[in-house]
């Protein structure tokens, strides 16, 4: 009985003791930010940008592992490029265009997916990155790929403009004022 008191009264001043020590907490390491790869890649008001990756799995493989990631951000970009599109085309029609505006729209739909089909195929890549895997052996490769809004608005007039009835209807300067719009939210 003696014996657990003494454990007892042994444990208890060990806590009174811990209790009593400095309540400041060690600070935490502060966390080194890796910076992003190919120094962000990000989509600006002028500018579609998209970072691809994709991980070679040894030294034979960072060639294709260069294509894929460069494949997967054209991808990204064409996806990106036909949602702002067709926002800027819905945008354009409900304040624009009087008449058969469907029409008008699924028409100048063609010709945008047209145009960034062909736009996307020499689109240059950027930024080439590679950074260790988490696996020995392994490299991730990032590949930054970028389209011009303007290139691609400027394309779509051309081809518009080749065409009698949609030029009828179509207004560059309102166009290209709701496609800023649509650019300026992709920050």
């Amino acid at each position: 009985m003696r014996r657990i008191s003494l454990f007892l009264g042994t444990a208890l001043i060990a806590l009174l003791l811990m209790s009593c020590g400095s309540s400041k907490k060690a600070a935490a390491p502060v966390a080194q930010s890796k910076p992003m790869p190919c120094g962000g890649c990000q989509a600006t008001t002028d500018v579609f940008r998209y970072l691809g990756q994709h991980v070679a799995t040894g030294d034979r493989q960072l060639q294709q592992a260069k294509s894929m990631a460069a494949n997967v951000a054209r991808t990204e970009i064409a996806a990106m490029v036909n949602a702002t599109v067709k926002r800027v085309l819905d945008n354009y029609t409900s304040e624009y265009i009087s008449g058969d505006a469907s029409e008008f729209k699924s028409r100048v739909q063609d010709i945008a997916r047209t145009v960034i089909q062909q736009k996307l195929t020499g689109t240059p890549i950027t930024c080439f990155e590679n950074e260790a895997g988490s696996q020995p052996g392994n490299t991730i490769v990032y590949a930054c790929v970028e389209l011009t809004g303007k290139s691609i608005l400027d394309e779509m007039a051309g081809q518009i403009n080749n065409d009698e009835k949609l030029r009828t209807d179509f207004e560059y300067e309102k166009f290209k004022k709701v496609l800023d719009e649509e650019m300026g939210k992709l920050q």
